[in-house]
């Protein structure tokens, strides 16, 4: 069981690594639609992008499976709706919100699913958090706010700060649906296939009535066609489908912690892939480079998931969450 459990760390550190390539990537799928689409507003580009990995998603795993999608199940379409309106409302929150607010903010504030998830779990099980979970925590909040620049004392609650903060409660709560008890037993791969959908359906809409018809212009571009086929092979069908299969062999504490490795792989990814776009497409999307910050901020988040994943953990409770 424990060897699992390591074995689960592993995969979902490599599913955020995954996640983590999706900021570079969409950015760069934003940047080239805006070129072959002028004057859109901003979040009509991320929710276009983001309905692609969905829908592209769904169509990849039902070739997958194939004929086993036929013996889904009810708890499965239960979980799987869940998943997908967690997710999809705190992708459409996170999106809307980055129009009034730096990306920096954005990331900063998405991260606080570390801390949300020890306190649900505290009050969910009347206990505590023990001292490891919380000092883990602090190192998160701590690391996140060094990585992404942010400064305490300047900090401004304004709709984007708000909407951030209740994106990453719904993030919250699809950490708890995978954990939940009463869907043991569940395919995860249908499961996520309904996920998929449930997302893409979500999106949709916004995308159809920010862009209309000319986004065909964007199916078209060979470009951008390939950057959603990035996003949506490693991003979002391998990510999440690792996340899903994977993150019930870990406690929801520790899965929200791997989770908030996912800024220092965007870093790492961003370090030369902007360069390889910019040549793909034609957008000057220019390499980032690392900072002092970076390491401090690096060092802290991998501290807090040391001291979580070595601590002893105690038993997943028994009865549905």
């Amino acid at each position: 069981m424990q060897n699992r459990a390591f074995a689960a760390v592993w995969r979902l550190t490599l599913a955020t690594a995954a996640w983590g390539l999706s900021f570079p990537a969409a950015k760069a799928a934003m940047m080239a639609q805006g070129v072959l689409l002028p004057g859109r507003p901003d979040w009509f580009h991320a929710a276009f992008v983001l309905m692609n990995r969905m829908v592209m998603s769904t169509i990849v795993m039902a070739v997958l499976l194939r004929g086993r999608l036929r013996g889904l199940t009810r708890r499965e379409c239960v979980q799987g709706l869940q998943l997908g309106l967690f997710g999809g409302l705190g992708m459409l929150l996170q999106t809307d919100a980055q129009n009034y607010i730096a990306a920096s903010t954005s990331a900063f504030f998405t991260q606080f699913t570390s801390v949300f998830v020890p306190i649900y779990v505290a009050i969910h099980g009347r206990r505590l958090p023990s001292v490891a979970v919380v000092f883990a925590a602090g190192l998160v909040v701590a690391g996140c706010a060094v990585l992404s620049g942010v400064e305490f004392g300047k900090i401004h609650l304004g709709r984007g700060e708000w909407e951030t903060i209740l994106s990453a409660m719904l993030f919250t709560g699809q950490i708890i649906t995978l954990e939940r008890p009463v869907f043991n037993g569940n395919d995860m791969r249908r499961t996520a296939t309904v996920m998929f959908a449930v997302k893409g359906a979500l999106l949709a809409p916004l995308a159809f009535t920010g862009g209309g018809a000319a986004i065909l212009k964007a199916y078209a571009s060979a470009p951008v066609m390939i950057i959603t086929v990035i996003l949506t092979l490693f991003c979002t069908t391998y990510a999440y489908a690792t996340m899903v299969r994977w993150q019930p062999h870990v406690t929801s504490t520790q899965a929200g912690l791997i989770y908030a490795t996912e800024p220092v792989f965007a870093t790492l990814w961003a370090l030369f892939l902007p360069g390889w776009f910019s040549a793909l497409a034609g957008i000057t999307y220019a390499n980032e480079h690392l900072t002092p910050p970076f390491y401090l901020g690096a060092f802290l988040i991998l501290a807090a998931n040391a001291v979580i994943i070595l601590a002893p953990q105690t038993p997943k409770p028994e009865h549905p969450i």
